[in-house]
């Protein structure tokens, strides 16, 4: 995966935006793609900053309260894959 742009270079895109200049004069000027600056400058103006939004995140888990508690039990004794389907879906799940 590669390194997000510095905030510095960021700044310095949008900066030479607002202060009129094309798109792709600024994207040469910082040997960047003309795609990239323009995400930027959609970034700065829908929220004021340039900066990276959030990346990655929680992910809730899928196993909770009884289905989870139901599954640990039975799987301490042995099973298959096939037998734990057939009694969940007897359980009404």
């Amino acid at each position: 995966m590669t390194r997000p742009y510095s905030m510095d270079l960021r700044d310095r895109a949008i900066s030479r935006i607002l202060a009129g200049e094309s798109v792709r004069s600024v994207a040469t000027a910082f040997s960047i793609s003309a795609a990239t600056v323009v995400r930027r400058s959609q970034r700065y103006r829908a929220s004021g900053s340039a900066a990276r939004g959030k990346v990655g995140g929680h992910k809730p888990r899928l196993l909770v309260g009884e289905l989870r508690n139901w599954l640990l039990d039975r799987t301490k004794s042995d099973f298959t894959l096939r037998g734990l389907v057939v009694e969940q879906a007897e359980r009404g799940g």
